[in-house]
């Protein structure tokens, strides 16, 4: 598919940072074997193939200025933003971009072939406007966990609910599958700039889950499932678990090194 000029799309990769946190204030700039989280995960998406740009969003001057002395590029958007989409959203009026991905700032172990998942399908159909990267849930207690959003799909692979309670409710015990929604997500940008715009829906102010508002619109939402298995840091106990994979995990220990060999670059 090419866009309107007859080139190929443009896609933007956008990393939501903030420094407000209320279980772990100031973690995107915390070091993580001596390198900033959110410079693990800008260095990582640039690894990603056929991505154009890879800007972090952000309402913090000093998370600005770290990325910008690494060599990286970042833009300001407003602090008023409650959803990671909005501020994404407030950023690409300002960036270039056909299709735009969402890359949260804490997930430093971030595998760039995810990028690609997310975008591929819009690049494959042009009457998809949203993407979802999904992956499995690891343990019974992730059904209970109400940090982590579960999605559930129908037979297509289309999301069919969100939610951060346990789903489903089992009156028979019966293999189903259910995903975690792991927070990498894609857009047309021309749709993301009508999502914001669209009323906020109840569900989604229930659970704080932004993707509602899509469903509860009608929207189709394509869910994508990977076995990536996603380790976000939270909280401060999280770092040393993060510093271990990438001491001891084979693939995660040549991503970091390859992506020292890349700090600096924009």
């Amino acid at each position: 598919m090419t866009n309107s000029t007859g080139s190929r799309p443009v896609i933007t990769v956008v990393i939501p940072a903030r420094m407000a946190s209320s279980r772990y204030p100031g973690k995107p700039l915390v070091p993580i074997l001596g390198l900033p989280m959110i410079e693990h995960v800008r260095l990582r998406t640039l690894m990603a193939e056929r991505v154009d740009h890879v800007v972090v969003a952000t309402c913090d001057a000093a998370i600005k200025a770290a990325v910008e002395l690494a060599g990286g590029r970042a833009v300001m958007t407003r602090d008023t933003h409650e959803r990671c989409t909005d501020r994404v959203e407030e950023a690409m009026q300002y960036l270039p971009g056909d299709i735009v991905a969402m890359v949260q700032g804490d997930e430093p172990l971030l595998i760039p072939d995810a990028v690609q998942m997310v975008t591929r399908p819009l690049l494959a159909d042009e009457t998809l406007d949203v993407v979802n990267l999904l992956s499995p849930l690891e343990s019974d207690a992730d059904y209970l966990n109400p940090n982590i959003v579960k999605a559930v799909c129908n037979l297509r692979g289309d999301v069919m609910h969100l939610t951060r309670a346990a789903v489903p409710y089992f009156r028979e015990k019966v293999a189903v599958p259910v995903y975690r929604q792991t927070g990498i997500m894609a857009f047309r940008t021309g749709f993301l700039h009508r999502f914001s715009k669209l009323p906020e829906t109840a569900l989604e102010r229930a659970e704080s889950v932004d993707m509602l508002r899509v469903l509860e619109h009608g929207i189709r939402i394509a869910g994508v499932v990977t076995d990536y298995v996603t380790l976000g840091v939270d909280r401060p106990a999280d770092v040393p678990l993060v510093e271990a994979v990438l001491r001891d995990n084979a693939p995660q220990r040549t991503l970091f090194e390859r992506a020292q060999s890349m700090r600096g670059k924009p």
